[in-house]
C-alpha cells in the first residue's frame, strides 16, 4: 500500500498533571482518541489508533477496545474468610482472643512492610492528596453518591459542604509533607479485600486507586472499621473494639515510629467516614449510628491533631 505520514503521540508521566501512573497514560489517550473519532466530520484530523508498547518492543492496537477486564486468581470465601466475618464473631462474643490480636498483629505488620518503601515524590503525594479530596471514589465522589441533603435525617447540607470545605483546607495544610510518599494499598478495609486462613495467614486484595501516597490512608482505611462495627452493634466504641482499635494504632506506632501520622489522620477519616455512614452502602445503620459518625468526621477535621484516646468524645458532640 501507499506510505504515509502518521504522527505518533505519548504522554508523559514525570509532569505531575494526574498521569503518574501507565492507567492514567492509557486512559488519557483513548479519551483522546474517542473524541477524535466522534467529533463533527472535517473538525480535527483522523485519529488512527492508539497502540501499546509491550515489554518486547512490540506495539499492540488497543485503539478499538470497548472495555478492559482483569483476571484474577480465584480466592474462595471457605478457605480466605472476610476479616468482617471476624469483626461480627467479635461483636457477638464480647472479647478479644488471642487469635483476634494475632489478625491486628498480622494486618499492621503487613502495612508496615508495604509503608516502609518510600518515594518522596512531590508530584505523587501532592496527587493522592488532591485525589482524596476530589477523586470520583474517594471523598467528593462518594458525598455525591448521597441522596440530597433534604432526604437525610442524620447531617445535613451544612455538614457535607463544611467537611468537604474543611478536607480542603486540610489538604493544603499537608500536601507538602512528600518526605511521607511511600507505597499503600490504598483500599484496605474487612468487607473483602482483607482475608484470613483458619491457620491466621492473611491475604490482601484489590489494592487500589495509588500506588504511592499517605500512609495514613490505609491506617485510616482499616481503623475506622473498629469504630464502625462498635458503633452499628453498641452505639459507642466499647470493649471489645476499643481494645482492637486501640491495639491496631498503637502496634502501627511501634512497628514504624511514624508518630506524625496522627498529624494527616484527619482528611482522610473523613473519607472513610463518608463511607461507613453511607445510607446506600450499609442500610441497616440506625439513624443514631450515622449521626455518631459524622460527629467523629467533624470533631477531627476541627483539631490538629488526631487523638486516639478520645474517640469517645469525638462521636458525642457536634463542633458547629
Amino acid at each position: 500500500g501507499e506510505a504515509r505520514r502518521v504522527i505518533m503521540r505519548v504522554v508523559r508521566g514525570d509532569t505531575g498533571w494526574g498521569h503518574d501512573y501507565l492507567s492514567d497514560r492509557c486512559g488519557a489517550l483513548l479519551l483522546q482518541h474517542r473524541l477524535f473519532k466522534k467529533a463533527p466530520a472535517g473538525t480535527c484530523p483522523s485519529s488512527l489508533d492508539v497502540a501499546a508498547l509491550m515489554a518486547d518492543g512490540s506495539l499492540r492496537s488497543i485503539g478499538d477496545s470497548v472495555e478492559f477486564l482483569h483476571f484474577v486468581e480465584e480466592v474462595q470465601d471457605s478457605e480466605w474468610v472476610p476479616y468482617s466475618s471476624d469483626l461480627l464473631r467479635i461483636s457477638e462474643r464480647g472479647c478479644v482472643t488471642e487469635g483476634d490480636s494475632a489478625r491486628v498483629r498480622a494486618i499492621v505488620d503487613y502495612l508496615a512492610r508495604l509503608h516502609a518503601t518510600k518515594r518522596p515524590d512531590r508530584n505523587l503525594y501532592m496527587r493522592h492528596i488532591r485525589d482524596l479530596i476530589g477523586h470520583g471514589e474517594m471523598l467528593m465522589g462518594v458525598i455525591d453518591t448521597y441522596p440530597p441533603p433534604d432526604k437525610l435525617d442524620f447531617t445535613s447540607a451544612k455538614e457535607l459542604e463544611w467537611i468537604e470545605t474543611q478536607s480542603v483546607r486540610w489538604r493544603n495544610r499537608i500536601k507538602n509533607r512528600y518526605h511521607r510518599c511511600s507505597r499503600i494499598h490504598g483500599d484496605v478495609h474487612p468487607f473483602g479485600n482483607v482475608r484470613f486462613r483458619e491457620d491466621g495467614s492473611m491475604l490482601a486484595l484489590d489494592l487500589s486507586r495509588e500506588e504511592f501516597g499517605e500512609p495514613a490512608d490505609d491506617l485510616a482505611g482499616m481503623s475506622i472499621n473498629y469504630l464502625f462495627f462498635s458503633v452499628w452493634k453498641h452505639g459507642e466504641l466499647v470493649e471489645p473494639f476499643k481494645d482492637l482499635f486501640e491495639m491496631f494504632i498503637d502496634y502501627y506506632l511501634e512497628r514504624t515510629k511514624d508518630k506524625e501520622i496522627l498529624e494527616v489522620m484527619a482528611p482522610f477519616y473523613a473519607f472513610r467516614g463518608v463511607v461507613v455512614a453511607h445510607p446506600l452502602y450499609y442500610p441497616e445503620l440506625e439513624k443514631s449510628s450515622r449521626a455518631k459518625i459524622f460527629n467523629f468526621i467533624l470533631n477531627v477535621l476541627a483539631e490538629d491533631r488526631f487523638d486516639p484516646g478520645r474517640v469517645n468524645d469525638y462521636l458525642e458532640k457536634k463542633p458547629i
